[in-house]
């Protein structure tokens, strides 16, 4: 097949959830595949970050994209009925060069990563797939519950409510639509659209996979994620101020390690010496995991599938994570990890871990069997790519040459 993948941003570096997948899926399919990528360039992305798909054969145009013409084109997006993140990614640049690439690349099928690209192809006549991934109605009505700012409290609401009109609307008009969880599809509404299809995300179990080179520490824990992402400063700031005090009384020497990119000052204010550390963006995940006793996900808004616990548990380490961070996964708790959502639950969870050696052995065994059987990028692609294939077969076939 000839696959045309459009992106928000470059897939590069992989600190944001929807870089790691479309890093990932472009280089999977390009194994078998001709692929060719569409995105656009952030103010600051270094243009030869390209580099880091050299291998992978692929096609990459790119698109700058100026940040105050997008905060304009938000607003009057919005005034048109789309949602605000539908009208920043909006330009006329990005149509004219979808259109030049379609014409010199001739796919066979057209890949849309998130509503933010999708309007570029929802008039193509070819099989077209939209991976929604999460309802942006349900993530942004979460946000407008818990943000600490009135004002942002506000702008998550409108989002949420023009995203609800805008998701089914759109979506119809692909032939796939591509979410990660039954929870995302029912924001959707009813009736459940025909053409929807669930499709979770992976993780590179190889790559996550514990060497034993970091001895554990004593009541260490951590905590992954891009800190610049709102839920994640949320979920760390609940567990110091409102959780690891319980903890403590329990167990006086734990500590937290808290590892991520770009985090904000609100985290950044959180560190204290001997008990948390903020390290930033960091080159390697694993060192910090193999360290670590125990993984936590306190996440209380999102929507969606958490990537941190997919890494965590393929490090064969046991969680504790929220019923809204497991929701997109459906680990079993108490088998594969444990999930609490008060105060009082998490930390008596947390210090379960903590003082039993057996209990954490197991846990984290069963948790490392749960990814490597359902949640490999391997199952994630093939499932993606027989879909796709019935979708170009069934529009009569491939492209020659």
């Amino acid at each position: 097949m000839r696959i045309l993948v459009l992106a928000p941003r470059f897939p590069y570096p992989l600190d944001k959830g929807d870089r790691l997948t479309v890093f990932n899926l472009v280089r999977h399919f390009s194994r078998l595949h001709d692929v060719a990528l569409v995105t656009f360039l952030e103010p600051g992305q270094d243009p030869a970050d390209r580099r880091h798909l050299d291998d992978a054969a692929v096609r990459i145009d790119t698109v700058p994209l100026p940040r105050w013409r997008s905060y304009v084109r938000a607003v009057l997006g919005m005034l048109r009925g789309r949602p605000l993140q539908v009208g920043y990614y909006s330009s006329s640049q990005m149509r004219r060069t979808v259109a030049r690439v379609i014409e010199e690349f001739r796919p066979d099928i057209v890949y849309s990563h998130t509503i933010r690209m999708a309007e570029y192809l929802a008039g193509d006549p070819r099989p077209k797939v939209l991976a929604m991934q999460i309802s942006m109605r349900l993530n942004y009505g979460r946000l407008a519950r818990f943000h600490k700012s009135p004002v942002r409290r506000l702008v998550y609401r409108v989002e949420a409510w023009w995203a609800g009109k805008y998701e089914p609307k759109i979506a119809r008009r692909f032939d796939r639509c591509l979410l990660i969880s039954e929870h995302d599809v029912a924001a959707l509404g009813t009736p459940r659209p025909a053409n929807v299809f669930i499709n979770p995300h992976g993780v590179d179990s190889r790559f996550f996979s514990s060497t034993g080179a970091g001895a554990e520490r004593d009541g260490h824990l951590v905590f992954t994620g891009n800190m610049a992402y709102p839920p994640n400063a949320d979920a760390v700031e609940w567990f110091v101020e409102e959780i690891l005090p319980l903890v403590r009384e329990e167990v006086p020497d734990a500590r937290l390690t808290v590892v991520g990119a770009d985090p904000l000052p609100s985290v950044l204010a959180l560190a204290a010496d001997g008990i948390i550390e903020v390290t930033g963006r960091v080159s390697d995940l694993r060192p910090y995991l193999d360290g670590a006793r125990v993984a936590i996900d306190p996440l209380r808004v999102g929507a969606g599938l958490q990537n941190k616990i997919l890494e965590g548990m393929s490090m064969g380490l046991p969680m504790v994570v929220t019923s809204v961070a497991n929701e997109g996964i459906g680990a079993q708790p108490g088998r594969d990890l444990l999930v609490a959502d008060t105060p009082e639950e998490f930390a008596a969870a947390v210090v379960t871990l903590l003082h039993d050696e057996a209990m954490r052995t197991t846990i984290g065994a069963h948790a490392r069997t749960f990814i490597v059987e359902k949640w490999s990028w391997e199952k994630h692609f093939d499932d993606l790519e027989r879909e796709m294939c019935s979708l170009v077969a069934g529009a009569g076939g491939m492209t020659a040459g």
